[in-house]
């Protein structure tokens, strides 16, 4: 269910560099990798540590919870979308990618995915 949730994510959205589920420990549970000479398990242990720093920021300042992280570089676009407090999805896309339809694919993933952690 995952790893074909991840497909059809990196399928409808054509050029990504990888899309990956997440655990809040940094280690990938399913990743889909379409361009291979991209570091991502680098960029996977370092963005968990931003993603842990966020949500503590958050809950101290009393925000709610994160539904979504957007970081915008100049090589990349990295975003994520919680789907439980211990889990979340990664899609790392070019600088020129589609955001508006990732962050669409990525919310329709979080609703079949989220049903899988209850």
């Amino acid at each position: 269910m995952f790893l074909e949730t991840l497909k059809e994510i990196a399928n409808r959205l054509g050029d990504i560099h990888c899309v990956l589920l997440m655990g809040m420990d940094g280690l990938p549970v399913e990743q889909v990798i379409h361009d291979e000479s991209f570091n991502t398990e680098a960029l996977t242990a370092e963005f968990t540590t931003v993603v842990k720093v966020t949500n503590a920021s958050i809950r101290e300042v009393e925000a709610g919870a994160v539904e979504e992280i957007l970081i915008l570089s100049e090589k990349m676009i990295l975003l994520t979308k919680t789907i439980t407090s211990d889990y979340f999805l990664l899609l790392i896309l070019p600088a020129d990618g589609n955001l508006g339809r990732a962050r669409f694919e990525l919310k329709k993933a979080k609703y079949m995915l989220e049903k899988e952690f209850v």
